[in-house]
């Protein structure tokens, strides 16, 4: 596979929109499983994540906080003496009170490889068997792969199996994005159709990254 830059040209399986409020009004229809807000972000998030991973004792598990647990974020923030890095902490915590505040369910997630389904390694979609958007952003790189949908030969379960020669596309650390994640069965019409338009093709193909370093991101799920 051959790696490339950003978002494809052309490609309207992604919409992207300028502003935080587009982002939350744009749907997904016709055939668009992303929607992403490219957001730069500045600061030394890489240190940020190394100091969460000290205090939250980060080793092979990964750590997720509930938003109805920010208080421990809040509580890493008060041992944090430079104040350039406490305002990323800020940036964190700003993220998810948006998210919640728009009905998604919110957590922050600090890992280093995932150890719950190493599987997220390879290219897959989220949710064969629910229905929900996914929103997300990563503060510090690695940050997700992606192909196009078009470069997927055949979905076996979660797992795809993509083109030898597919270009893999990467969002950028600070993007914000929601993916629709709609592949629940609703009864035997539903799966009839599923096996003959193949629709977990539309699905957001895509991989997590291995890492040595702490990653840090915000992730949330809202339920259709």
């Amino acid at each position: 596979m051959k790696q490339n830059n950003y978002i494809p040209e052309a490609y309207d399986r992604i919409k992207v929109v300028r502003d935080v409020y587009a982002f939350l009004a744009t749907d997904f229809e016709p055939k668009a499983n992303v929607v992403v807000y490219p957001r730069r972000i500045k600061g030394n998030f890489d240190l940020l994540a190394e100091k969460m991973a000290d205090f939250f004792s980060l080793e092979d598990e990964e750590i997720f906080i509930k938003y109805s647990d920010a208080d421990k974020i809040r509580d890493f923030q008060k041992t944090v003496l430079n104040q350039p890095l406490s305002k990323l902490v800020d940036l964190v915590l700003a993220d998810m009170e948006f998210l919640y505040s728009s009905r998604v369910k919110t957590h922050m997630r600090l890992l280093t490889h995932y150890t719950e389904d190493p599987r997220v390694h390879r290219f897959h979609i989220d949710g064969e068997l629910q229905d929900f958007d996914r929103y997300m952003t990563c503060y510090n790189r690695p940050v997700t792969q992606y192909v196009k949908n078009e470069d997927v030969l055949l979905m076996n379960g979660h797992h795809a199996h993509v083109k030898p020669n597919a270009t893999v596309y990467e969002f950028k650390p600070g993007d914000l994005w929601k993916a629709r994640v709609r592949n629940k069965p609703k009864g035997l019409v539903r799966k009839v159709k599923n096996a003959v338009m193949d629709e977990k093709k539309r699905g957001f193909v895509h991989r997590a990254q291995a890492s040595q370093k702490p990653r840090l991101m915000v992730v949330g799920d809202k339920s259709l």
